[in-house]
Parts: structure tokens; C-alpha cells; sequence
């Protein structure tokens, strides 16, 4: 009974935008190590998932990007086993961060207690976390990515001690399931076993002499238009690279229209300064409003 269960929250809409990471690690079928972490997502916060989480963009600052803290979270879910409740979302939002950041997937097994829950407890109203953990007993804080990622864990020992199951291998070939597989270019979703193909990871289809083939592109200031995930992809879909920071690589510096109002917060911002040092010692780097990055990605 050794697994890790993880949650995420995100700041919007699209699943890249993971603002909050909750992880506990179950060894022997008991917990041994709880983890949180926010997630700077450089993307904006809307009122709906705010609400929901009660996560705002304030309690992001200083935090790592999903691209910084990702060789933490790799190093600790690579070869294992892993549960989350609704691993369908889960699993998408680890998977379009990673395509955000142009990251490679990493190895691993994965289960879905929501699945799990529909089997052992066929009788409850629906499967959610909060009415099958309010069925067990647990109680928890729904949509704080710790106490998730804890309740999910709960809900799995459960499962296990209910079906009398040593094992997320024999629990789920006992109901007919099979494990989600996670491979560094394809992956197969948990669930039952009927249909369930295996999914390879679309290759990047670009222009070569596009501008932005190659090169490395890094965003500042809030943009207008889009957000900074649906940009993030403009610039993939190009052959780009996506960069947080601003190196002697950087070929692109793109500075949202909302924050060129603000000229003196423009040209004070530690991207900015880092650019005319790099421009003046002789690197050819490139700074574009938000509607000359438009015109060049379309």
C-alpha cells in the first residue's frame, strides 16, 4: 500500500495555470510526509476559481513556477505510483504545464479514487470527494490542494480496506479497471478497461524560417488579449521556447499593452533592466508589444 496522492488548483480557466500543489506520500498504508507548495502560474486570477480555492495572485508572489519546481515535484512521483480523486483533471493539468514549459513527461502509474469510490461504494448519491469522504468519516477543507490530496489518500486506504485488496493492482483488476500509465511521450487514462487506448504525445508541426522557430521568448507586464498560457501556446505552436527568465538566449521580450500604460512600471521591472543590459553588451534581443506579438505569431 505505497502510493503518492497529489492535488492541484489552478488560478483560471485553462489547466496549465496550477497555482497550488498538495502531495502525501503513503508508505505501508499509512501517511507518512504531506507536502504543499503555491505555484506562481504568470497567469491571471479570475473571480470563479478564486472563490472556489480562496487562492489570489498576492499569495502566488515569491513562489515557484510549475517549470521551477518541477524537478522537485519529478523527482518525487518518477517510478511510483500515484492517486488523485478526478485524475482525469489532474493528470491534464500536469500535462499542460509541462507542454507549457516544453517539459517532458515524466514515468509513472496513476489511479483515480473517484473511479475507485464508484466501485467500492455503488450505492452513494454521486462520487464526489467531499459526499465520499463525508461517508468514511474524513473531514477536510474541500479545495485546499493539501487537504484534497489527503482525503484522497484517506478515501484510497478505504477502498483497499474495504475490498480487502493488498494492492491498486488488485483492486483495479478486481473491478475490471486499469491503471492510467504515464510515459515520457504517451500515456494511457485510468479507468475501465474496455476502450482505453494509449495516447501519444502530438510532435510540434512549425515553419522553420518562422522568427520565432527556435527561439527563446519570455513575457512580462499582464496581457490584453489572451492570457499568458494561451500565448505561452501561440509561441509553441511557432517552434518557440517559452522562458521565465531573461538570459543572453532570450530572443524575444514581449510586454503586455495593459502594463505599456504604465510606462515607468515597464522600464523599471528587474526583465526590463536585465534586456538593456544584455542589449547593450551586444545580444540581439528583441522587445515587442502585445499587438506586434500578435501580428507576428499569426
Amino acid at each position: 500500500m505505497n502510493f503518492i496522492a497529489i492535488d492541484f488548483e489552478t488560478a483560471n480557466s485553462s489547466r496549465a495555470s496550477i497555482c497550488s500543489i498538495g502531495i502525501v506520500i503513503v508508505e505501508n498504508g499509512l501517511i507518512k510526509e504531506e507536502i504543499h507548495t503555491y505555484i506562481d502560474p504568470e497567469d491571471e486570477f479570475t473571480y470563479f476559481n478564486t472563490v472556489i480555492h480562496g487562492i489570489t495572485e498576492d499569495m502566488v508572489q515569491g513562489a515557484p513556477t510549475f517549470e521551477e519546481y518541477w524537478p522537485i515535484f519529478k523527482l518525487l512521483i518518477e517510478g511510483r505510483m500515484l492517486i488523485a480523486h478526478n485524475a482525469s483533471f489532474d493528470m491534464s493539468a500536469m500535462r499542460y504545464a509541462l507542454d507549457l514549459y516544453n517539459e517532458p513527461y515524466a514515468e509513472f502509474t496513476y489511479g483515480c479514487s473517484y473511479v475507485f469510490s464508484k466501485k467500492v461504494w455503488p450505492t452513494l448519491f454521486d462520487h464526489k470527494l467531499s459526499t465520499v469522504a463525508d461517508h468514511l468519516g474524513i473531514s477536510f477543507k474541500h479545495h485546499d490542494a493539501l487537504e484534497d490530496a489527503r482525503a484522497a489518500a484517506l478515501v484510497t486506504l478505504a477502498a483497499l480496506e474495504n475490498s480487502k485488496t493488498e494492492s491498486l493492482e488488485e483492486l483495479s483488476s478486481r473491478n475490471n479497471l486499469q491503471l492510467g500509465i504515464h510515459h515520457t511521450n504517451r500515456y494511457s487514462p485510468a479507468g475501465d478497461k474496455k476502450g482505453k487506448k494509449t495516447i501519444k504525445v502530438p510532435t510540434r508541426k512549425a515553419v522553420k524560417s518562422h522568427p520565432l522557430f527556435n527561439a527563446d521568448v519570455v513575457f512580462t507586464g499582464k496581457l490584453q488579449s489572451m492570457t499568458r498560457g494561451e500565448a505561452s501556446q501561440l509561441v509553441m505552436n511557432c517552434g518557440g521556447n517559452c522562458k521565465n527568465n531573461i538570459t543572453r538566449h532570450t530572443g524575444y521580450l514581449v510586454i503586455g499593452d495593459y502594463d505599456l500604460t504604465s510606462f515607468t512600471e515597464v522600464f523599471n521591472s528587474i526583465k526590463m533592466q536585465k534586456v538593456e543590459e544584455l542589449i547593450n553588451k551586444g545580444h540581439p534581443i528583441k522587445i515587442l508589444g502585445e499587438k506586434e506579438f500578435l501580428r507576428l505569431v499569426n
